[in-house]
C-alpha cells in the first residue's frame, strides 16, 4: 500500500487570510487528524497564500474524508474566501518496482 499525499493551495481574497487560516488549521485539528488512515497533515501561510497538505495510508481512506459531511461543509465555506478556486492535487507515494513508476525496473529514467 502506498501513501497518498493531498496538496491544497490557494489564494485569501483581501482581509480574508485570517480566516482562511482559521478554517485550515481548525478542519487538520479537529477533523483530519482523528480521520481514519490520517498520517499527517500541516497548515501553511505566505502572505495570502495557503497550503494545505495531508498524507494518507491509502486512497480509500482519504476519499471515506473527503466525503464527511465536515469535511464538505469546509470546501462550502472557503470559495467565499478566495480569490477563484482552490487548487488540489492528489499524488501517490513512488516506491521502486510500484507499478505505474518510472523509476521501477521495467521503467526508464525520466
Amino acid at each position: 500500500m502506498m501513501a497518498v499525499f493531498r496538496i491544497l493551495e490557494a489564494r485569501a481574497r483581501p482581509g480574508c487570510a485570517d480566516r482562511v487560516a482559521e478554517l485550515l488549521v481548525g478542519q487538520n485539528d479537529q477533523v483530519v487528524a482523528s480521520a481514519p488512515g490520517a498520517l499527517f497533515s500541516q497548515a501553511l501561510r505566505s502572505g495570502d497564500q495557503v497550503l494545505a497538505v495531508s498524507s494518507w495510508a491509502s486512497l480509500e481512506d482519504m476519499q471515506r474524508y473527503l466525503a464527511q459531511e465536515v469535511t464538505r461543509d469546509f470546501y462550502r465555506a472557503l470559495p467565499e474566501l478566495l480569490m477563484g478556486m482552490p487548487t488540489v492535487r492528489t499524488y501517490e507515494e513512488i516506491r521502486p518496482g510500484s507499478r505505474g513508476s518510472a523509476w521501477g525496473p521495467s521503467g526508464g529514467a525520466p
